[in-house]
Formats: C-alpha cells, sequence, structure tokens
C-alpha cells in the first residue's frame, strides 16, 4: 500500500521563519531611521545655508545687515522706535519668498506688526523649517480659546526654527540695543563688525519649538513677527542641547514631551538657546554663510567666543 504525504511546514519551522523575520526587522529599521534622519539634516544643513545666503544678499543690497528685532528694547514694541517685528519679514525676497514680502511691504513699513494681516503672518515658510523637529510649523497662539463670537484668534503669525545670534550672554533690557553678537535689538552692524572673522562668528543656530498653536499652549520661542520679548535671537551662553531652561517671558515651562525644550518664565534677563533633535548636537551658520554642525560637547568658552563679533579672543578647537 502506498502512503500519500502532504508537504508543508511544522509549527516549529513556522516559528523559526518568525523568529528569522523579526530579527532581520529588528536589525533594519535602526538603518532606515537612521538614513532618514541623514536626509532630515541635510535639508536642515540646507535650509540653514539658504539664510546664510540671504543676510548675504540683504547686505549686499542695504549695505547693513537687519536688525535682530525692529523693537524699541526687550519688552517694549514702543517709544521713539515703533514697531516689535524681527529681522525675518525684511529678507523675504531673498529666500524666494518675494510675493508674500509684496503684500507684507506696506505694513512693514509701519514697523508695526500688529497691524500686519493674520492670514499673512501665519504663512508657513519651510525654509526656515527644520524637518527633524515634529514641532515645526507653528503659526501662532490662540487667545480667547472659549470665545464663540468673535472666534478665537490666532494672531502671533510663523514661528520657525532659525534664529538670528545676538552674543554669548542673556538679554537684559539694559543690555538689549548692545549685545556681543551680531543680531540685537535695533543693530545696524555690517561685515566690518565682525572683527573676529566671518568664519569665527555665528550668525545663526537652530531651536526647537513648542506647539503654541493650540488652545492653552502659549509659546514665544521662534515667533517672528512679535519679537519684542526676544523670540527671534539666540544666545552662545551655553552649549547646545543645554538642560538649562531658555528664559521667556512666555512659554511652557512643564513640558509634557520630551521633544519640548524646557524654560522658566522671565520678564528680565530673557534667553533662548541653540537646540535640536539631531542626535549630538546643532546647525549652526557662520558669518561666511557656511554651516557647521556643533556637538553638544563643545567647550563652553570656545562657544562663548564663537558667538562675539569683536571678542578678541583666539578661538579653540571644535
Amino acid at each position: 500500500m502506498k502512503t500519500s504525504r502532504h508537504s508543508g511546514f511544522t509549527l516549529v519551522e513556522l516559528l523559526v521563519v518568525i523568529a528569522i523575520i523579526g530579527v532581520l526587522i529588528a536589525l533594519l529599521l535602526p538603518a532606515v531611521q537612521q538614513a532618514r534622519e541623514a536626509a532630515r539634516r541635510m535639508t536642515c544643513s540646507n535650509h540653514i545655508k539658504q539664510l546664510g545666503l540671504a543676510l548675504h544678499n540683504y547686505h549686499d543690497t542695504n549695505r547693513v545687515f537687519p536688525p535682530g528685532t525692529f523693537a524699541a528694547q526687550l519688552n517694549s514694541s514702543l517709544g521713539s522706535n515703533p514697531g516689535s517685528m524681527s529681522w525675518m519679514p525684511t529678507i523675504l525676497p531673498f529666500i524666494e519668498q518675494g510675493p508674500l514680502s509684496d503684500q507684507l511691504t506696506p505694513y512693514m513699513k509701519t514697523r508695526n506688526s500688529a497691524s500686519f494681516p493674520t492670514a499673512l503672518m501665519n504663512t508657513v515658510i519651510e525654509t526656515l523649517e527644520c524637518p527633524s523637529d515634529p514641532n515645526r510649523g507653528q503659526t501662532g497662539e490662540v487667545h480667547n480659546p472659549s470665545n464663540t463670537d468673535p472666534p478665537p484668534d490666532y494672531d502671533d503669525g510663523f514661528h520657525g526654527n532659525y534664529l538670528l545670534c545676538h552674543g554669548a550672554e542673556e538679554v537684559t533690557v539694559a543690555n538689549s540695543k548692545n549685545t556681543s553678537g551680531m543680531f540685537y535689538y535695533l543693530s545696524k552692524t555690517t561685515f566690518a563688525s565682525a572683527t573676529d572673522g566671518t568664519s569665527n562668528t555665528v550668525f545663526a543656530a537652530e531651536i526647537l519649538l513648542v506647539p503654541s498653536n493650540v488652545a492653552g499652549k502659549r509659546d514665544w520661542r521662534g515667533r517672528y513677527y512679535r519679537s519684542d520679548h526676544l523670540s527671534s535671537i539666540v544666545s552662545t551662553l551655553l552649549p547646545p542641547n543645554t538642560t538649562a531652561s531658555d528664559k521667556c517671558r512666555t512659554c511652557e515651562g512643564s513640558p509634557a514631551s520630551p521633544l519640548w525644550a524646557p524654560c522658566t518664565a522671565s520678564t528680565d534677563p530673557q534667553v533662548i538657546y541653540a537646540r535640536s533633535q539631531h542626535p549630538g548636537g546643532a546647525m549652526t551658520m557662520f558669518g561666511d554663510a557656511s554651516v557647521q554642525f556643533i556637538p553638544e560637547t563643545i567647550d563652553t568658552v570656545t562657544w562663548n567666543r564663537l558667538g562675539t563679533r569683536a571678542g578678541g579672543e583666539v578661538t579653540g578647537d571644535y
């Protein structure tokens, strides 16, 4: 008699195959994530590079760099120099945002961002976003979230990941118009102002954003249109990704997510530090428009010296 046999997997063989597939997936996933982060990091580097070129073109056109902020001084948008917008709206023509610039120009002439139409301020500018930050693309904060008539206001505009450097200190009311870096309140610096050398002077660095366009969340870090409260400039006082808190007049001081940057409410002094989701450091742009990834392990004194425009210090290796 002949007996028939059906070919197939035994339970043990099936479990072995599943285990092998699981091991392969576990091995491949980190490589895929690393490849994606490498692509995001490259895009981030390109974006901040574009900012550097835009600043160069602005300088070539105007013979001066834009102020870090047009506000009169820290926490003050009025006085003899009305207005509170930052450097960002002035460079729009140089980052391929000519149509937006044309629409904003009538309002920019007043230097008073309170008059800017909300729809224009909320325009998201991809060039000023780092794709590694999951909170990128903030378009303002919600005021009066419980209102129904009139509806809630969304009126602080687009927040970006790239800020210009005001120097290596905290900003106070007393020093806000004369800090050690290139971009501060009502600054009028030129290439000649960077006597330390443009390749040794930080012009911009990236920061992390915190959700501010949902009810109950108010965080001013990174906002460009109302920058009288320091939101558009960054410090080299402490190295990138420091565990120390930023100091800002209004911010989310008790983050519910490890992806949020820590912050302590403060009106005087105020400070924002360079931060990123890139492992180990943050993208930084220098005065010659070169971009470098600055490690969070950089010597603090060296990082301080890189933030000043005319300190005359000898910069160490980094």
